[in-house]
């Protein structure tokens, strides 16, 4: 087979030469394709299916047929997609055992931080069986963590602390640390190397940038000359993120390297830098927030805001709003991060630093291996519910933006989930425009008509009440969609959930929308 067939073939229908970008191909896309399966009884690794490694020409194409599976989340419909990617993955990896005369494989294993108790048990169960199978047809000894063995299965916020404070030698004595994935953000908070709260929020590296490139998709002809608006005009939503995905991926470090600074001046420019750092921004509020909750519950027993530590994808986005566009601790956004967050726990500013991993996207596999020091999680029956952020009242129940989402209900009609004030959220953007003139910012503009009240009992400026009343309009928009079984809903603060409702107004708005 000449290679003309042989290379477009081995991407279909098996394991390809080349990763790309070949030289840095890792953390893997994760999808499967299940294309030239004839019995979906079966679940043979390769043949029934195989990780998908994408030919980024052919991305959109694939991604329309249904032998592509992508977002393999955890559910009962997509247990044996996992299966199937899984079983390839421990096979490819157990040959290059084999190759370097490896004779026993140690799995150490992480999970998403919302799994229950039960999502766990099943989950150690699979990579036990599939191990097991595994072990019988190669001979290579594999040893799997059960659900009681806490260091070899372990969170993935608490593998991602062990990276933290092992490899980067940073402490968490009284420490955030967030790790930010395309569509959420793991957020959990340490005080003496102890978990005392953590919570998973559906506001990740789409909600902080994607979502404003595709309302306005022609700046991407700015950023490169490159772009044909043919390419990307009309694609579905998902097409779209994965392919600025694969930009960001492949382009972004050398063009905020060589590039960015030409920008600086542009309006559109400006206005995506302002609506990122009011994304961001608004994540530190909530984390503020969360801080003044626990403290009045005892939990959190210091007087003070807490240095912050960011993981995973979406840590490089905050050095498109570093001035050169490089991340430090002189940067202009590290202060206005410090500033928001003191704004949204009512302690006082200590100035404390963000720093954003060296290794993005790689601390939980590196945490998962780091044993030295020992970090405490929260006990198996240990409860912790979502905090609200914002007043809220969901059917006959009310809740204050301090407390937590405790239902007591079974179900949520539609029409039942009411934010009736957006009362956090005004505070959050005045907070975020009296620090750029307080700090005295210049790399990120405020709202152009935006005004502060000089009395918060004064009315409210036209321009402001025009964006809170469209703001108000999207939030119902959205909170209409919230209804059914309590257990099938996700959990979410209001407050996320008012941020996201701006972001999407504020947006449109700069798009010209």
């Amino acid at each position: 087979m000449n290679s003309y067939t042989r290379f477009p073939a081995m991407f279909e229908y098996f394991i390809p030469e080349i990763f790309i970008p070949i030289d840095n191909p890792f953390p893997m896309y994760t999808a499967l394709t299940t294309r030239g399966s004839t019995d979906t009884n079966q679940e043979r690794p390769i043949f029934d299916g195989r990780f998908y490694i994408p030919n980024f020409e052919n991305l959109y194409r694939d991604s329309q047929k249904d032998w592509f599976k992508k977002d393999l989340k955890w559910s009962i419909e997509n247990l044996r997609y996992i299966r199937l990617f899984l079983k390839h993955l421990t096979l490819y990896l157990t040959a290059h055992a084999v190759k370097n005369q490896i004779k026993e494989i140690q799995w150490c294993i992480s999970y998403p931080p919302n799994f229950s108790r039960r999502d766990k048990y099943e989950y150690a169960q699979m990579w036990q069986n599939i191990t097991d199978e595994l072990q019988n047809q190669t001979g290579i000894k594999h040893l799997s963590p059960n659900i009681n063995d806490n260091q070899y299965l372990r969170s993935e916020n608490l593998a991602l602390a062990q990276y933290f404070a092992e490899f980067e030698q940073y402490d968490l004595v009284n420490t955030t640390c967030i790790d930010i994935g395309n569509t959420v953000s793991n957020i959990s908070i340490w005080q003496n190397n102890q978990l005392i709260h953590q919570c998973s929020l559906n506001f990740g590296k789409r909600d902080l940038f994607s979502q404003f490139i595709t309302t306005n998709p022609t700046i991407l002809t700015k950023f490169d000359p490159n772009f044909k608006q043919s390419d990307w005009k009309n694609l579905p939503e998902d097409v779209f993120y994965q392919k600025l995905d694969v930009w960001l991926r492949l382009e972004s470090a050398n063009w905020l390297e060589t590039k960015r600074d030409r920008f600086v001046e542009d309006k559109d420019f400006q206005g995506l830098i302002r609506l990122m750092a009011i994304s961001v921004s608004g994540l530190y509020f909530y984390i503020g927030q969360i801080l003044s909750a626990l403290h009045k519950e005892g939990k959190y027993t210091f007087n003070e805001i807490t240095p912050v530590y960011i993981g995973g994808i979406g840590s490089r986005l905050l050095h498109w709003l570093a001035e050169g566009g490089e991340f430090s601790h002189n940067s202009e956004i590290n202060s206005l991060l410090s500033s928001i967050i003191s704004e949204g726990s009512g302690f006082p500013n200590t100035e404390e630093l963000t720093r954003i991993s060296k290794n993005p996207q790689e601390e939980v596999a590196c945490g998962l291996v780091l044993k030295d020091k020992k970090l405490d999680g929260l006990g198996i029956k240990e409860k912790d519910p979502i905090i609200a952020g914002e007043d809220c009242i969901i059917g006959q129940e009310q809740f204050g933006w301090q407390e937590r989402l405790q239902l007591q209900a079974k179900s949520i009609n539609r029409g039942d989930y009411q934010i009736p004030t957006l009362n956090q959220l005004k505070l959050f953007l005045d907070a975020f425009h009296v620090s750029l003139d307080q700090l005295g910012i210049d790399g990120i503009k405020p709202l152009e008509r935006y005004e502060l009240k000089e009395h918060l009992d004064d009315h409210e400026p036209d321009y402001n009440e025009k964006l809170w009343r469209a703001t108000e309009r999207e939030l119902k928009n959205s909170l209409i969609t919230i209804e059914g079984k309590v257990e099938n809903i996700r959990e979410e603060a209001p407050f996320i959930i008012g941020l996201k409702a701006l972001l999407k107004v504020l947006g449109k708005e700069w798009a010209g929308k």
